[in-house]
């Protein structure tokens, strides 16, 4: 009639067995709770000065690996890390930059791994060391090698930047490429920021280095190279951000013509102009919607990467568009419809470079009837000169960043726009020009 309980030891066992497997179950809910962990850091201290990657990759093996895969070479919409010669593909360039280095050469970039291998290849310095008598200033390695926050630290800026460039290659100064050590604190890895001329730019636009949160050095790290930059002729050679008056397109163009800069003179129209480089950071950070979200370069960059549980960041530091799960995802759910909208956005701002070239080529050929031409209006040939700048510098400012318009479409579109309407107008004055005395000689 009653039923034998167990005996206390069978009663103790199971409940030990259900401990254990109410334990095991809460802890496979904290684990999907909580996420994958970060990967934790090896015992292995990296020396003060280092700039091996695969040193600082003992402690950190799976960012060393990813930062290897910066290696391999991918072909973009209309870019990527494979190289290709964009002169040949698009020969207006080389009536646009007549004079200057760049049309001497300007191909697509690798990545990080084939920084120092592809400075010393490049024809652009190259042919600028035999400009100046076989010697290049050392400024060039500023972006090109992790040895340089070292040597920055060790003579100073302004004898590195004096330096012979092939010296320092040759007395084996410089070695390794952009890596871990041009960003991160050895002590505490922190993203750290190791470019003077980006300190000093910081400081004059009244930013404190010091206090900088995390989120910002995710961009401004890149920032250390991914900008518009010159040589200052004094101190010699000497690198400068244009940022005293700000970062957006306005404020560098002001801050050049304040200053009667240009890095050289176009030979056909006799107009002096500015070189822009690469700016990145520049474009995206004027108010780019991605930008006033509070989205840093490494955020999409630099996504992170979940391995076997394990959480880390990558450092391929490559373009988002073959791993747009991982760089997109985070924040967005339709990756097809991500990448439909990155094509539309890039194939507009293609269209867009391509119709300012055309009006730009055109409004050389007009500007060259009246360089030199004694039967020109002074007055109108020197308006259509100083269009011809505007126009120029707004192109050069989109066709050589980086994202053919996706960091900021909208800004990239406007200078563009600007551009085409300034070339349309250069064009039209400088054609004035040489009627305007015309139609004088014929008055009575």
């Amino acid at each position: 009639m009653f039923q034998r309980m167990p005996p206390l030891w069978l009663r103790i066992v199971g409940l030990v067995a259900l401990v254990i497997v109410l334990g095991l179950a809460m802890a496979l809910v904290i684990v999907q709770l909580r996420g994958p962990r970060l990967e934790v850091v090896r015992p292995v201290t990296i020396p003060e000065g280092e700039a091996d990657p695969a040193v600082w990759g003992l402690a950190f093996p799976r960012e060393y690996e990813s930062w290897l895969r910066s290696k391999e070479g991918r072909k973009t919409l209309y870019a990527g890390s494979v190289p290709f010669d964009k002169l040949e593909e698009d020969p207006r360039l080389k009536i646009l930059w007549e004079g200057h280095l760049f049309a001497v050469e300007w191909g697509e970039d690798r990545g990080h791994a084939y920084s120092v291998e592809d400075t010393l290849q490049s024809k652009r310095r190259q042919t600028l060391a035999q400009r100046r008598g076989g010697v290049t200033p050392g400024t060039c390695w500023s972006c090109k090698s992790a040895d340089v926050p070292r040597l920055l630290e060790e003579m100073g800026p302004a004898n590195f930047y004096a330096a012979s460039f092939e010296k320092l290659y040759e007395e084996g100064k410089v070695k390794h490429p952009v890596s871990c050590a041009n960003c991160h604190d050895p002590k505490t890895m922190a993203p750290t920021i190791k470019q003077v001329a980006l300190k000093e730019a910081l400081q004059k636009l009244g930013k404190d280095i010091n206090q900088l949160t995390r989120q910002e050095l995710r961009s401004l790290t890149c920032a250390q190279c991914h900008v518009e930059y010159y040589f200052a002729k004094e101190p010699k050679d000497y690198l400068v951000f244009p940022w005293e008056k700000g970062t957006r397109f306005e404020d560098i163009e002001a801050y050049y013509n304040e200053r009667k800069f240009a890095d050289w003179t176009h030979p056909s129209t006799g107009v002096p102009l500015v070189k822009f480089q690469h700016p990145e950071y520049e474009l995206y950070t004027a108010n780019s919607t991605h930008y006033l979200a509070g989205v840093a370069c490494a955020d999409c960059h630099m996504p992170f990467v979940i391995e076997g549980g394990i959480k880390y960041t990558s450092h391929q530091s490559a373009s988002p568009w073959y791993r747009m799960e991982q760089a997109c995802g985070t924040c967005h759910l339709d990756i097809a419809r991500v990448r439909k909208r990155v094509e539309i956005i890039q194939t507009n701002t293609k269209g867009l470079l391509d119709a300012a070239e055309i009006a730009l080529v055109e409004a050389v050929e007009a500007l060259k009837a009246i360089k030199d031409n004694p039967n020109a209006d002074p007055k109108l040939a020197e308006e259509a000169r100083t269009l011809f700048r505007k126009a120029h510098t707004r192109w050069d400012f989109v066709a050589v960043e980086n994202s053919l318009g996706f960091h900021n479409p909208q800004e990239a579109m406007r200078l563009l726009s600007e551009s085409i309407n300034y070339a349309r107008q250069a064009q039209l004055k400088a054609v004035q020009a040489l009627q305007r005395p015309q139609a004088q000689a014929l008055t009575p």
